[in-house]
């Protein structure tokens, strides 16, 4: 059964304090927040079930999504003689906010970019050691790129606009699976440190 389009989900939230960025840093609690971008909608035996982990384990780290807002409330629901809370993700797709030049904040992005990039690396890790990764071409489910060329400032705007391009036009045009496998999709651009 096909879900709605992902763009019929709401618009791509700007995550403006370093808290936002800390608390997705978290592997555990960015686990919960995967697991409820998975399901859309639910409550915390549902992402428990989401991502292979005891319901108890997680109301910790709901909590401190809501906290930050990048989680919120959706309803609550009968489920046997007790009524249980719905959580639904605050969007999609979350950007950082380019205008914050705040020290803290800077810091929570580059804190949060380390943490992706280990994630990528560990999800890359386990697919290739339990037989998951395709490499074959027509078939590949894994890749990897990474290429280092100087860039003037012109150059780096261009190249930035066309992959938020290609991002923008790939997920408008994406309609999730019921079952379709999740991918981690992890790109970074980043200044070099002169020598």
């Amino acid at each position: 059964m096909s879900q709605p389009p992902i763009q019929d989900r709401p618009d791509t939230f700007i995550l403006d304090r370093p808290e936002q960025l800390r608390v997705l840093g978290a592997t555990a609690t960015h686990d919960v927040f995967i697991g409820l971008l998975n399901i859309r909608e639910g409550g915390v035996a549902d992402i428990a079930r989401a991502i292979g982990r005891s319901p108890h384990s997680l109301y910790h780290h709901i909590e401190k999504l809501v906290d930050v807002g990048l989680v919120l409330p959706a309803g609550e629901r009968r489920s046997g003689a007790r009524t249980e809370q719905l959580y639904r993700p605050v969007a999609h797709l979350l950007q950082t906010d380019p205008d914050n030049d705040d020290p803290d904040y800077l810091a929570a992005i580059a804190e949060n970019a380390r943490a992706d990039f280990r994630r990528a690396g560990k999800a890359a890790t386990f697919a290739l050691e339990h037989g998951l990764a395709k490499r074959q071409p027509g078939e590949a489910n894994i890749a990897s790129l990474q290429f280092t060329v100087p860039l003037n400032d012109k150059q780096r705007q261009r190249l930035l606009s066309r992959l938020n391009a290609v991002v923008d036009e790939f997920t408008s045009e994406l309609e999730e699976e019921e079952g379709a496998p999740l991918h981690l999709v992890t790109l970074g651009l980043s200044p070099l440190k002169s020598s």
